[in-house]
């Protein structure tokens, strides 16, 4: 049972002495010591009752989670201050740096509300220079580049659509030319797309459509919204978004009237369109020279993983446990909350996963020092950055890994393990390996936690990375809170002797982990995930969105929750939420602004891509 920390302060009154008094105190500082009651020693008699992994993970969170640390987002002094505190203890344990002598694994990433920034831009049209935001705009995927060019159209550069369509001949050859591109995929009279109804479907992502024009030679591309188009957006794109992937060629998107001045009016851009719906024309060279300057830096972020490695030994040596948690949070609000501009320290997220690392680590080295056991794994102890925006950190890792993949045994996850409630814990993935279904209940049986079991290896945190990879994941988390992503998630609100607890289990499995049989990973439990999604809102949907792909328009589910009003809907991973009614969804963000503007009982029709195609899916919000 978590049980509040209380300290009672004890006036003078009573003890008999007024408040309020002052009195001649002693000759010697020295001899100035007050009696103590009961009641004062309370803080001291919670932590000694809790025992030392309480107290040890007291002292590394109240580092982690101490404002001076800024909120730790990724790439500032404060998460440097973490990373250095990390490291100064896994060094202090004995462990070795995990990344070819160095503690760090650098990477950088980007998040969709981060633009581009474009500091220099020009487009020149038959001599006549274009307004920025008016006639044109640079998009996100642009590089920096300068070119005057030929024009080519190229349709809507389709490398390959139903029944043999192409805006492609074997022969096509775009070197030195400008793509004239038309956005989204071919139409009907109606401007509905003639191969997903509503809607679009996947041979529409830009993407894919600009690497087509790319290795073709193209020097620069024009995207123009197609003038006869129902779903579609109108205008320009008023985000400069990294959604549509990153090229190092000028990119710009024109409106439609300036498009059509460049084919000759518009009559003849809604007759190029027509021509392209029907696949009767392919590439068309234009008797029109374009210059196109662009300058942009790219709104990449700087992050690094940090790894300790505990060096196993005999026959098991060179197999693996990783035991991870983020250490990285929301600093002031770039990203992830609805108080920008306001510091979260993230004591529980993740601070607490954080510091039960260490403790681990500290355990465990020891534990391996004492042993007789002649054949352990090893172990990396990992602490991920940029798990907020995205789960960067362990896709990094797992892209770029310092032992084959095949060799882990388990991924062992630990993201806000400090607010254990009721003894209430929650541990997902329990069907990834098949020698789960025995080993969980026994060992969580010896304690007197209540562990709720998911049998999913997917969901918003840094052990999906690993799932995807066909390793076997447990994922230990306390819950949701009213202060989870806000400034309130702070030191006084753990609690020290339930996460003591949770790690003590922990420690439990990983004695059991490093030394028997491998497990064996299993694949029938893809669609069911466990861990809340990372929002606050009065309704809750059940899909988790996927962190590793962008689309142009869509959310790639990657699962759905059990008992939730979205699997009652029957919607599944894979599909593609395109829109929450008539609004168009272009990302995770916009869903959850959706989600927070609903009430439950609120009916949603959700057109959604299932495989090759679009379909609609009903749904009844309900409450979290």
């Amino acid at each position: 049972m978590y049980t509040p920390i209380l300290i009672t302060f004890v006036t003078l009154t009573s003890v008999g002495i007024p408040t309020g008094t002052t009195l001649e105190g002693p000759h010697s500082v020295r001899r100035f010591n007050p009696e103590s009651l009961a009641s004062d020693d309370t803080l001291r008699t919670y932590f000694e009752d809790a025992g030392q992994t309480a107290i040890e993970f007291q002292q590394h969170v109240s580092l982690l989670s101490n404002p001076w640390l800024a909120g730790r987002e990724p790439g500032t002094d404060g998460s440097s201050l973490a990373g250095e505190y990390i490291t100064w203890n896994l060094q202090q344990i004995g462990l070795e740096p995990a990344f070819d002598g160095t503690w760090f694994q650098p990477f950088d990433f980007d998040i969709e509300s981060t633009a581009p920034i474009v500091t220099h831009s020009f487009v020149e049209v038959a001599g006549e220079t274009l307004e920025e935001d008016i006639d044109y705009v640079v998009l996100g995927n642009s590089g920096t580049g300068k070119v005057s060019a030929p024009v080519t159209f190229v349709g809507y550069a389709i490398e390959e659509g139903k029944d043999g369509y192409s805006s492609f001949d074997e022969e096509t050859d775009l070197n030195g030319q400008i793509a004239f591109m038309l956005r989204y995929e071919p139409l009907d009279q109606e401007g509905v797309s003639l191969w997903a109804g509503r809607r679009f479907g996947p041979e529409s992502a830009i993407r894919d459509k600009m690497q087509a024009v790319i290795d073709r030679g193209a020097v620069g591309v024009i995207l123009v919204n197609p003038p006869n188009c129902r779903d579609g957006r109108r205008g320009l794109e008023i985000m400069r978004s990294s959604r549509f992937g990153s090229t190092n060629i000028p990119i710009v998107q024109f409106d439609q009237p300036t498009a059509g001045e460049l084919v000759g009016g518009m009559n003849i851009l809604a007759q190029m369109q027509r021509n392209a719906d029907t696949g009767s024309v392919t590439t068309l060279p234009l008797d029109k020279t374009v210059t196109l300057e662009t300058t942009v830096e790219k709104s990449a972020m700087h992050a690094k993983n940090i790894g300790g490695i505990l060096q196993g030994r005999g026959e098991l040596a060179n197999e693996w446990l990783v035991i991870g948690g983020h250490y990285d949070h929301l600093g002031f609000g770039y990203t992830g909350t609805s108080s920008q501009g306001e510091l979260h320290v993230g004591a529980d997220d993740n601070a607490s996963g954080s510091a039960a690392v260490l403790v681990l680590a500290k355990q465990l080295t020891e534990t391996y020092e004492q042993s007789d056991d002649e054949s352990l794994r090893s172990v990396l102890f990992l602490f991920f950055d940029a798990e907020e925006a995205g789960l960067h950190g362990s896709a990094a890792f797992v892209e770029d890994p310092i032992m084959d993949l095949e060799a882990i045994n388990v991924m062992i996850n630990m993201d806000m393990v400090g607010r254990l409630r009721d003894n209430n814990l929650s541990i997902s993935g329990t069907g990834t390996a098949t020698e789960f279904d025995t080993l969980i209940p026994e060992l969580v049986a010896k304690t007197t936690l209540t562990a709720s079991l998911t049998t999913g290896g997917t969901g918003p945190s840094d052990h999906t990375n690993f799932y995807t990879k066909d390793i076997p994941v447990l994922f230990f988390f306390t819950g949701l809170s009213e202060e989870y992503h806000t400034p309130q998630d702070r030191l006084h609100t753990l609690n020290p002797a339930g996460a003591a607890r949770v790690i003590t289990l922990v420690d439990t499995f990983v004695d059991v982990l490093v030394d028997e049989p491998k497990v064996h990973f299993t694949t029938n439990t893809k669609t069911k995930t466990n861990r809340a999604t990372k929002m606050s809102s009065p309704v809750r949907l059940g899909v988790h969105p996927s962190y590793t792909e962008q689309l142009e328009t869509g959310i790639l589910l990657t699962g759905v929750s059990e008992g939730t009003c979205a699997e009652e809907a029957g919607l599944l991973a894979d599909d593609v939420l395109l829109a929450w009614g008539d609004t168009e969804l272009t990302g995770g963000r916009k869903l959850m602004e959706l989600l927070k503007e609903s009430a439950p009982g609120d009916v949603v029709t959700f057109t959604v891509r299932r495989g090759n195609q679009n379909i609609f899916v009903e749904v009844t919000l309900k409450a979290p």
